[in-house]
């Protein structure tokens, strides 16, 4: 089969994100869709086994929707990667899991995750130009298998902001990220704090005898999600009374993103009740556990991602995250029960985290 294009090429790659982070209509997402779904099934064998499975090919395609979607955990036990025996530029890792099995995201190159990962937070989410930026995790230098990480330093390099990174050999430097804050304040200069949920938690407990910061105006917070550990469970609500309290902030400035080592986007709702959105390169159904059907409004069921940044994997993506379906947005209701802890939730527990 051959192709119009070869995603192996950096000037088509660039051609790619210029199209996602252009307009995007309906009929252009359908033949990106179909074109990216086509380039993948001729060439990751697991995922060819699994659309056959499906009884779909690219010629029996009716719609971007029956592209058939790759259970999460598949990238445990294949090696899903669309250049056969070439060296990747980067393997994404998903961790706090329990099996000690992580699942795999193999990039050809960072590219398109940095184009499209910036891009995104820029539309839909809280990046900002203005704000110092302060991460609650490893550097990629320190942790080059967190896609995490590696999103916050493409985030670092686009802001052209002062920032730091606060996690080193698995600690979290409580008083020297205090200090940082503390003079920035002094100095008026708005805050970006950035790090999973309960890397959130340490620095609340580290830090509960301590008088509140006020942050200054546009600042704002970001924690990636998962309120649910092994040492203890703090819900969303709590959490976010937390963070409004130590940081001075409005519950509309506190952010989460929603993604995966999987994927290459991510979804950013802000306030504790606030709906998740998803940029125009993706699509993103709630399906019936059962029939694999999308839900209708007001009714729960699984997300399934379609991701057309994921060109070196497969572009969708069967999660076990449970959502509700409404017309503005995905209301994220949690982990499946009896599954596995997930990724980010779970991270900063797993760095045992200390005070020094």
């Amino acid at each position: 089969m051959t192709f119009p294009r070869d995603f192996a090429q950096p000037a088509v790659r660039r051609k790619w994100s210029r199209e996602l982070l252009g307009p995007l209509d309906e009929a252009k997402w359908e033949s990106l869709a179909r074109e990216l779904f086509a380039w993948q099934f001729a060439r990751v064998p697991a995922y060819r086994r699994l659309c056959g499975a499906h009884g779909i090919t690219p010629k029996n395609l009716s719609s971007w929707s029956d592209i058939p979607a790759v259970p999460q955990q598949l990238f445990k036990r294949d090696k899903l990667f669309a250049y056969g025996p070439a060296k990747p530029a980067a393997v994404y890792e998903t961790s706090g899991t329990t099996t000690g099995q992580p699942g795999r995201q193999y990039l050809l190159a960072t590219d398109l995750y940095r184009e499209i990962s910036v891009g995104g937070a820029q539309r839909i989410g809280p990046l900002s130009s203005k704000a110092q930026l302060h991460f609650l995790v490893p550097s990629p230098r320190e942790n080059p298998h967190s896609s995490l990480s590696a999103m916050f330093g493409f985030w670092e390099k686009a802001s052209g902001a002062k920032s730091h990174f606060w996690v080193r050999k698995g600690q979290l430097d409580f008083s020297g990220l205090r200090e940082a804050l503390s003079a920035a304040i002094q100095a008026g200069q708005p805050l970006a704090i950035c790090g999973t949920a309960f890397s959130f938690v340490h620095l609340i407990d580290a830090w509960t005898d301590l008088p509140p910061l006020a942050v200054p105006r546009d600042s704002w917070l970001l924690e990636t999600g998962g309120f649910k550990g092994r040492s203890r469970e703090v819900s969303k609500p709590e959490l976010y009374g937390l963070l409004a309290k130590t940081f001075t902030v409005p519950d509309y400035a506190i952010w989460n993103e929603y993604g995966m080592s999987e994927l290459s986007s991510q979804a950013y709702a802000h306030g504790s009740n606030g709906l998740h959105g998803t940029p125009p390169w993706t699509r993103v159904l709630v399906c019936d556990p059962a029939t694999g059907r999308e839900v209708r409004l007001g009714q729960s069921g699984l997300v399934r991602w379609y991701d057309l940044a994921n060109v070196d994997s497969v572009m969708s993506l069967q999660t076990l995250d449970l959502a509700e379906r409404t017309p503005l947005g995905l209301k994220i209701i949690g982990r499946l029960p009896r599954t596995e802890p997930r990724g980010c939730s779970l991270s900063a527990e797993d760095l045992a985290l200390s005070v020094h």
